[in-house]
């Protein structure tokens, strides 16, 4: 985990070249930037439908994101050394992980930002499906608050430009502390919690096809 007082020059040089990568031929469209809290504990939860997801949520967003990635991507020396210098750090996606869980709130707590896909998966067909109760119990044991996301033609974004699409990333409003602070702390409240980010990330996704067909 990078140190709060140092900057991360490989972390920035790597938003710079894909946000650059994004706009020329991504076909960029990005919506609710202001959304996004300048500091402080925040998860910032999205759909995913692509490998590629968390590279381009991460540089989109202008403050440093800690990212959740599968552990088999930990297995290759290479790609190890080149994703912990992104700030991923590795999880079990079929088991519980108690220390994935104390990493993620030592994060939380240190006033940084998380990105998280609910769903735990990739969706194939584009489906936003049941969000897994590890966002909302992360985000009452933290005290934090929650950014919706959805992300749009993230699949072979390279290719937006030939074939007339574009990337879009939209965020939704902020899902204040003030309200998760009045679930409940059971399973029950996670789930409540974590229904609520789904529904809003819905939402976003009916806001960007209604934007595409006035377009």
């Amino acid at each position: 985990m990078q140190k709060e007082n140092r900057v991360n020059s490989f972390y920035w040089g790597c938003h710079f070249v894909i946000n650059l990568y994004m706009r020329s031929l991504c076909r960029l469209e990005l919506y609710g930037l202001e959304n996004i809290p300048a500091e402080g504990g925040l998860i910032i939860a999205s759909n995913h439908t692509s490998i590629a997801d968390p590279f381009l949520l991460g540089s989109t967003v202008p403050r440093e994101l800690w990212f959740m990635a599968k552990k088999e991507l930990f297995k290759s020396f290479l790609l190890k050394n080149i994703i912990s210098r992104l700030n991923a750090f590795p999880v079990d996606r079929f088991g519980f992980d108690i220390d994935v869980i104390r990493q993620s709130l030592a994060v939380l707590k240190q006033g940084k930002a998380l990105v998280m896909f609910p769903e735990g998966t990739r969706s194939k067909d584009g489906i936003i499906r049941k969000g897994k109760i590890g966002i909302g119990m992360l985000a009452k044991k933290a005290g934090i608050p929650i950014v919706p996301v959805y992300m749009e033609n993230t699949r072979k974004a390279w290719m937006n430009f030939i074939r007339g699409k574009n990337l879009r990333v939209v965020f939704g409003q902020i899902i204040e502390v003030t309200w998760i602070n009045t679930r409940r702390e059971s399973k029950d409240g996670y789930i409540e919690i974590t229904d609520e980010v789904m529904s809003r990330i819905k939402i976003l996704k009916q806001k960007i096809t209604s934007l595409s067909q006035d377009a």
